[in-house]
């Protein structure tokens, strides 16, 4: 049977609730390591949550490494404790949409930049041009160590949601289009190899030198105008980076 615990009232998705719950009675021993978490119809039927809810719920579990999911056998506990890299698989918006939903991003600076220098490359803007920057760490949802550090530049213009952007939980792409009706129709991304400094390393709790992966990522709208620039410096071993393609149809 599973352990009722009285949610907290929270913006985060309700799915999101659940896992978090289920990883607590995990660490307290609850669900033992070794012995099966309750069946999604249990779930359902004793927290009142759909379906969809309870299959988001203990995908999160899996993906941090808590449990094994396999038919015929159900969900298993592996751990106690999260121990899985990040999988980060884009095919388009969407699955970065997905990707912000089961991450979290805490905010630790925000600052406000003129583009010049080095910048110009980076934001594909003008020199002069004002920029709001944001920065901090991405962390899984249920770990506690960040797996990326992390900055994104937004136009000095939409500096009027920076109180709604610190509170939300999501991309922040998708406020920015729904705040100041401007769609985005296109991103790019851009992928190094690096190591990490001294100042990084220290940021993900990694050593000086390990390797990393430096990824850039635009976001525009209809008129070819940046949106967003994201910086991202994820550790090497925790993140992998899938990308999937279709082929285009023979004439």
């Amino acid at each position: 049977m599973v352990a009722q615990r009285r949610r907290k009232p929270t913006a985060q998705p309700l799915y999101q609730q659940v896992a978090a719950q289920l990883r607590a009675g995990i660490e307290d021993g609850t669900y033992p390591v070794g012995g099966p978490l309750p069946t999604e119809a249990v779930l359902c039927e004793t927290l009142n949550i759909s379906r969809h809810t309870a299959r988001d719920a203990l995908r999160l579990l899996e993906e941090a490494g808590f449990v094994s999911r396999r038919r015929g056998v159900g969900t298993i506990v592996l751990s106690n404790t999260p121990k899985r890299a990040y999988v980060q698989s884009l095919g388009s918006l969407d699955d970065l949409l997905h990707y912000a939903h089961d991450t979290r991003f805490e905010i630790e600076m925000v600052d406000r930049v003129t583009a010049k220098g080095a910048d110009l490359d980076l934001l594909r803007g003008k020199e002069g041009d004002r920029w709001l920057k944001l920065k901090g760490r991405r962390y899984q949802l249920l770990s506690d160590r960040p797996f990326s550090i992390t900055e994104i530049y937004l136009p000095i213009r939409f500096e009027s949601a920076l109180e709604e952007i610190k509170e939300h939980r999501g991309a922040i792409y998708a406020l920015v289009e729904k705040r100041f009706k401007v769609p985005i129709v296109r991103t790019s991304q851009g992928l190094q190899a690096v190591i990490l400094s001294a100042e990084e390393a220290d940021l993900l709790s990694a050593s000086p030198g390990d390797p990393a992966m430096r990824a850039v990522r635009r976001y525009y709208d209809g008129e070819g105008r940046v949106v967003e620039v994201s910086y991202n410096l994820y550790l090497g071993r925790l993140f992998t980076h899938s990308t999937w393609v279709d082929r285009a149809e023979q004439p």
